[in-house]
This record gives structure tokens, sequence and C-alpha cells, in this order.
């Protein structure tokens, strides 16, 4: 999926924007908005974004303002531009920044729908240039690092085009089994080294070429990511011997990381799968085993060695949640609570202290630190990653995280209240809004929210319309629906007005298909039979008359 800003100084603009664009397609979302062109630069420093749908008349800096900014600072974004008619003459300018695509006003649906789907087009030809031109002209190890990546983005035409190209060589993908690691420097001997672990270092670099090596003689892939970790893809033909070549393969490459005096290094690894198509579910697992790093420090860390340790993940993977929707929400209470909850998890079943390590580093901490350390970047990590935010802001988050840490060592070993308030202050420069506290719990929200959509479904709302009326920011209401509601407030309010429909469809026989569009908040009939067709399979026509529908 294709991510969207959308720019306009006008709110009506926006909010049509934002909350149509998931209903006319499902190759984008819209994950950020902005009043105007400085609002925009910001949200393109914090975030990524595929295409800027931005109108060319704007205070402060304008549209092609800001179309030049972004060809000079990010030219893989595509941006449209929206004009008046009579503005026309005046945007085409705009080409000398790359801008071909416009909408003209008023906006037609029909019009915005062809635009991103061409557009979508457009990128998705883009990627898979980029995938092709490493694999052609490679050697069989590229091409089948190649088809690795494109089957880890899941771009299946790709796949299909590279899974030839390696049968046509007469390298035939084998039938066995697979696991999937990932490797990368470990994060407290980063943190000590550098004070920071969001950016890529040579470390990674170097990590990456010694895998690369070993992976050569033994006969895996290893795959270069974009986070500065490498992926390996290891195959046996027997599912029992794959945690053994993980663990040999982990000896290897420690030995060869201290010879080199590289950091130590942390190894997850996925779950065994009998075919390569489902190794992006084998990703999934890895990232799900991340809290495991604040407890264990021996690797690898393996999927198929861990059933005991579910419950604690679990746990943690719980409370995070919870850390991020404090963070959505700018509560500094609940922050400081659910920190602290966590901290008290990581204390319970923390393993003996790191206290040589920490001593033969060139940058030695007491020995208290170790596990705040390995925490605030825990918790760094997981919320830039879920907020998509820039490494800038993981690096001021880093920053403040070892001001508190020198501004506590002086005191002595920081107790757990010491520990929650650091974590707390760490984790609050990343809020940009001033702190303020929920009104209720999720559960209470996720009701009052139902109820506003059950009493408004027939009108154009939208879904700040429903947060403003809750009281909480969109970002967290969303979040609330997938996490309490198990489904997208977009598809929520569709299976209401679609049920609402079918009822009227069956409790009026002679009811006109304009009045029920009306009455379930559709702006025109076509729109409404398109979206009932899709969701019941058959017309409204069709429905009132009796024919078999297929319910989603």
């Amino acid at each position: 999926m294709y991510h969207i800003l959308v720019v306009d100084d006008e709110k009506l603009m926006r909010t049509y924007l934002a909350d149509n664009i998931p209903r006319f397609t499902d190759r984008f979302q819209v994950s950020g908005v902005a009043g105007d062109g400085l609002e925009a630069i910001e949200l393109l420093r914090r975030q990524h974004f595929d295409v800027v749908i931005t109108d060319i008349k704007m205070p402060e800096v304008d549209g092609l303002s800001l179309a030049k900014y972004i060809a000079d600072n990010y030219p893989g974004i595509i941006v449209i531009i929206i004009s008046g008619y009579d503005d026309f003459e005046y945007a085409q300018t705009a080409i000398r920044y790359h801008v071909t695509d416009y909408l003209l006003k008023p906006l037609v649906d029909q019009n915005l729908t062809v635009l991103l789907e061409t557009i979508a087009g457009r990128l998705d030809e883009q990627h898979s240039h980029a995938f092709l031109s490493t694999a052609q002209n490679s050697t069989q190890t590229n091409l089948r690092e190649a088809l690795l990546e494109a089957v880890l983005a899941q771009n299946t035409a790709l796949t299909y085009h590279l899974f030839q190209q390696l049968e046509s060589c007469g390298l035939p993908c084998e039938k066995g089994f697979y696991m999937l690691l990932q490797c990368m420097p470990d994060t407290l001997d980063l943190l000590i080294k550098n004070r920071n672990a969001s950016d890529t270092t040579t470390d990674h670099l170097r990590l990456n070429q010694i895998l690369k090596a070993l992976c050569l003689s033994h006969g895996y892939t290893a795959l270069y990511n974009t986070d500065g970790s490498t992926y390996v893809l290891l195959y046996a033909p027997d599912s029992s011997l794959l945690p053994n070549r993980a663990q040999e393969l982990y000896r290897e490459l420690a030995k060869q990381t201290s010879s080199g005096r590289l950091p130590k290094v942390t190894v997850y690894g996925s779950q065994i799968v009998n075919d390569m198509m489902m190794l992006p579910y084998a990703r999934q697992e890895i990232h799900r085993l991340a809290p495991l790093s604040l407890f264990h420090h021996d690797c690898p860390l393996l999927s198929s060695q861990t059933e005991e340790d579910e419950a604690l993940i679990h746990a943690v993977n719980a409370l995070s949640e919870q850390i991020y929707t404090d963070y959505l929400t700018a509560s500094a209470d609940h922050l400081y609570l659910d920190i602290g909850k966590l901290i008290s998890l990581v204390h319970q079943n923390a393993p003996l202290g790191e206290t040589a390590d920490l001593k033969q580093s060139a940058c030695p901490l007491q020995a208290g630190y170790a596990s705040i350390l390995r925490l605030g970047s825990y918790l760094i990590t997981a919320v830039c990653g879920r907020a998509r935010l820039s490494p800038a802001y993981q690096r001021k988050a880093y920053a403040e995280l070892f001001r508190q840490i020198d501004l506590y060592m002086p005191a002595g070993l920081p107790d757990e209240t010491t520990s929650r308030q650091i974590l707390t202050n760490t984790i609050s420069t990343l809020v940009s809004s001033p702190a303020r506290s929920l009104s209720s719990e999720p559960g209470d929200i996720a009701a009052k929210a139902q109820k506003y959509i059950l009493s408004h479904y027939q009108e154009n709302i939208s879904l700040s319309d429903v947060a403003a009326h809750c009281g909480i920011n969109s970002s967290y209401l969303s979040d609330l629906f997938h996490k309490t509601l198990k489904e997208p407030y977009t598809k929520y309010l569709l299976r209401i007005r679609m049920e609402q429909a079918a009822r009227l469809l069956r409790q009026t026989p002679d009811i006109r298909i304009y009045t029920v569009a009306e009455q379930t908040g559709f702006v025109s009939v076509k729109h409404f039979n398109a979206v009932f067709k899709k969701y019941y399979g058959v017309t409204p026509k069709e429905f009132m008359r009796g024919k078999n529908y297929e319910h989603p």
C-alpha cells in the first residue's frame, strides 16, 4: 500500500480527500494531512510518503514552492497539483519541478480514482525496475538475493519473473524447509559506542560483509535490509536440521565479529516454513520476538525454542501497544504509569547484570544502567517504527536518553522511580503536542464512537468527526478501531451502511434506490450501486428481486 500526504488550506478539501481516497482505491492510504506547505515540509521530514496531493494556492508556502522543495529533497515522491481552471496555466510551470499530474477543481470522484490507479501502476513499475536492475547481469548469488527481496516485499509479479530466471539458469528453488534469520549489532554495544542506535554505521556494513562471505561458503542467501540488519535465508531438506544450522552459523559469525572487534551480534530466527512464499509471515514472527532482547542476550533467539517465553512476549507486546497509545494521545500521566509497569516486568524477568561487557567498553557505564539503555532503545524503536518517524527524531530521543542518564548517574544506581522518569522523559521528546490525559478508558471511547456512528451514518461523517466527538485525535481512534473492534474505521462504517441499506431494501420493496443511497450516507446513486455490488455480489435491484448474494 502506498502513502499519501494531503496539503490544502481548506479543511473541507482535506477532509474530503482523507475520507474518500481509501473508499475509491485500496492501493493508497492517507497517512498525513497539512494545512499549508510549512506543515507539509515538517511532516515530510518525519514520515515517508509516496505521493503528495497539494493545492496550488496556499499562504506561507504555496504548492509550487512545496513541489520545488520535494523535487530538491525527495525526488522519488510523486506530486499532484490541485488547481482551478484559472490557475492551470500557472500550474504548468510546475513541470520544471517534475510535476506532471493535476486535478482540476471542482474535483470529480472518477477523475481522482483514475489518476490514483494510474499512479499506483507507475509506482509498481518503478519498484519493479529497481528490483530488476539489481537482478540483470547479476551472479547467481545476486539473483537469489533479488528473489528473496521480492518475496519479502510481496511483489508477486517480480517474484514470478525472478523465479523463472532461476529456473531457466538451471537453479530451481529447492523443495524443503526454510528459516529466516535477522542479524544485527547488539543494541547495548552500539549505544555504548555511539550513544545512538538509530543510524546505520560501518559496523552494520562490516557485519553484512562477513555474513555474505559465510553464506557464500554454506550456500545460504544474505540480504542487506534498509534498517542496517541483514536477513539470512537458511535451507535444509529436513526441518530438524535448521536449528542446528542456525546455531553453527551464529558460532562462526560470533567468532569473526569478535576477532574483528565488532559489537556483539543479535540474531533472531523465524518459525520454519516449507514454502518460500511464506517468508513474509516468517519475518512477522521475527518482529514479534523483539521483546526477548530485553531478557535473553545469548543468541540466536529462535522461534522454535522460545515456547516458554510466550506469556512474556505477549505481556511486553501488550504494554508496548499501550505505551504507543499513550504517545498518540500525548498522555503524560498514562505514559508514566505504563512505562512503570513495563520496567517492573523487565526487572522481574531480567538476567543478571552485564557488568563485564560494560567495563570492557570504551565508555563504561554502571551496570544498573544497562537495562535502562536496552529498554529505552526498545521503546524508541517501537514508537518511531509505528509512527514512521524520521531518524532525526530517533536521534533526538537517544540524545535525551543519555542526557537523563548523565543527569542521574552521579546520584548512584537508578531505582525504579528514577528509571521510570528517565524513560518517560525520553519518550515524551517524541510527542509534538502538549501532554493531556485521556478522558476515559479505550473500551468506553470505542463504545462512544460506535454510538455516534450509528446515529450519524446517514451523514458524510469522517474519522476526524468521530474523533472530535470523542475528544481524542484521529490517529488514536484509528488505532483503537483496529485493536478494540478488530477492523478499520472505514470498514466498520461501510458495514453499518451496507447492513442498513439491505434492511431498507428488504423491508420496503417499492423504495427508490436513490432514497436508500441518501439514507445511508452516499452522495450519488452510481457510487452506492458500485459499493453495494462489491459488498454483496449483486446490485440493489437484484437484491430486491431476491437473487442470491454473498455476505462478506
